[in-house]
């Protein structure tokens, strides 16, 4: 009884609990190393869109900005409205969308709020 004064995270989180010290890992991007800059991409708000009309709408925005010579677009979807919508970019949906079409672009998120699509020149 007298380890738990002075053990108290040991009990309250399981013997088995480790805590990581130092910093967290950072995050990473998704098919690459190392995120990019998207300060040149075009910007589009997914928000108070479905899910449904947001894939078309992520789709058609991404023909359009390789046909327009474009860097990249940037998709903001938020992070709690926008679950279904992030969920589907970054679950290997898109990924198949963009192989499908023979597309040079490759996916990269850096937060939660948005994801970005590079296109390669």
């Amino acid at each position: 009884m007298a380890n738990r004064k002075y053990n108290l995270d040991k009990y309250l989180h399981g013997k088995n609990h480790h805590k990581r010290k130092g910093n967290p890992a950072p995050r990473r991007a998704y098919m690459s190393g190392i995120p990019g800059d998207d300060s040149s991409y075009k910007r589009v708000d997914l928000h108070y869109l479905s899910l449904h009309r947001a894939e078309e709408k992520i789709k058609d925005d991404i023909r359009d900005a390789i046909s327009d010579g474009l860097s990249g677009v940037k998709f903001i979807h938020g992070n709690n409205n926008g679950a279904a919508i992030h969920d589907w970019m970054r679950g290997g949906s898109l990924q198949s969308f963009i192989d499908s079409k023979n597309l040079n672009a490759r996916i990269w998120f850096e937060r939660d709020g948005s994801t970005c699509v590079a296109i390669k020149r």
